[in-house]
């Protein structure tokens, strides 16, 4: 499942975020965390962003509905996997909720878990054969997962570490509600939190992205997120503005590139790293800015021809590369990113 069969519609599931501007009505960041969601769970479930729940409309970020057959699918995605083992809404914050924000995401939980409810009933009357047991009525569950710690929530509601699972992980009404938090701040800085954390955003969305770039190339994770943060950050790019946020990001993913191990261990890495170290560090660094700008072209679906290739792995210009680089990440065509203006 790519990027784009990811609903173009989104809306938040709450009033506002309160890191950033009140006045941005769709947030960027909370686009982000639905698409790797969605990204992420797709393959192993039915998975729909910005879900509409009745009676009065609301939406949850995320609802995911797990494919029994697909265990191994979400096996691969770590604690994400792990949360969306049974029907479930996802609800994603970049800051830690206050109590009404808690309220809203329990009455949609509510509102969802009644809305399941009524329609086995209505199945169960419908059948033919009332003789033949219907399918068991799975009970949902609510994730809710904060990038800040909600420290008065925690304290209210008497919220303790759960057992047998990674430290930041709490739950609450036991089976009479079936929540979980999620406090992303707190959970272990490792591989299998890491989608978590992505998605979680906020002041953890560097250290994560700095994660996902020191992991192989053919890493799973990187395959769900990295064309959805390139695309980010293109969309940011031709901003007039941005907010301090927005900027960071930015600011982030271009000295992710730099360093060479992030998105993307570089192309061209193999043609010339061992000579790169024998003949010096400034070597090196041509090596690792060509390379880069070959996987940022490669993320983004630019094809680079064999005689571009040559021509990039070949520059030894740390300025040209640097040119090169900023414009691989927001260029519609190769051609844009190596022509040099007249």
């Amino acid at each position: 499942m790519g990027l784009r069969d990811a609903p173009t519609r989104y809306m938040l599931g709450r009033s506002e975020r309160t890191w950033h501007s009140p006045a941005t009505v769709r947030n960027r960041f909370d686009q982000l965390a639905k698409q790797i969601g969605k990204e992420a769970l797709g393959p192993s479930g039915a998975t729909v962003a910005h879900d509409e729940i009745s009676p009065e409309t609301q939406h949850a970020d995320l609802r995911h509905e797990p494919d029994p057959a697909r265990e191994a699918e979400r096996a691969r995605l770590g604690l994400l996997g792990r949360i969306a083992a049974v029907l479930c809404l996802i609800e994603i914050y970049g800051h830690a909720p206050d109590g009404e924000e808690f309220r809203a995401c329990l009455a949609k939980h509510i509102a969802f878990w009644q809305q399941r409810a009524r329609k086995v009933r209505v199945h169960r009357r419908r059948q033919e054969k009332p003789q033949r047991s219907p399918g068991a009525f799975v009970e949902p569950f609510l994730w809710i997962i904060t990038a800040g710690v909600p420290t008065a929530l925690l304290t209210k509601l008497k919220l303790t570490s759960a057992r047998d699972w990674p430290a930041g992980v709490y739950f609450f009404g036991e089976d009479v509600l079936r929540v979980g938090i999620v406090v992303a701040s707190e959970l272990p800085r490792d591989r299998s939190t890491l989608l978590v954390r992505l998605m979680a955003a906020g002041p953890l969305l560097r250290q994560a992205i700095e994660d996902l770039g020191r992991l192989p190339a053919d890493a799973h994770e990187r395959a769900v997120a990295e064309q959805i943060l390139l695309n980010l950050h293109h969309a940011l790019g031709k901003k007039p503005s941005r907010t301090p946020e927005e900027q960071e990001f930015i600011v982030t993913m271009h000295n992710t590139w730099e360093k060479a191990r992030e998105l993307g261990r570089a192309e061209g890495r193999d043609e010339g790293r061992n000579e790169g170290r024998n003949e010096g560090r400034a070597e090196a660094r041509a090596e690792t800015r060509a390379g880069a700008v070959l996987t940022v072209l490669r993320v983004r679906g630019i094809a680079v021809p064999d005689a571009a290739r040559e021509r990039i792995l070949a520059q030894r210009d740390p300025g040209q590369l640097e040119r090169w680089l900023e414009k691989a990440a927001v260029a519609a065509s190769l051609d844009e990113v190596l022509d040099e203006p007249s």
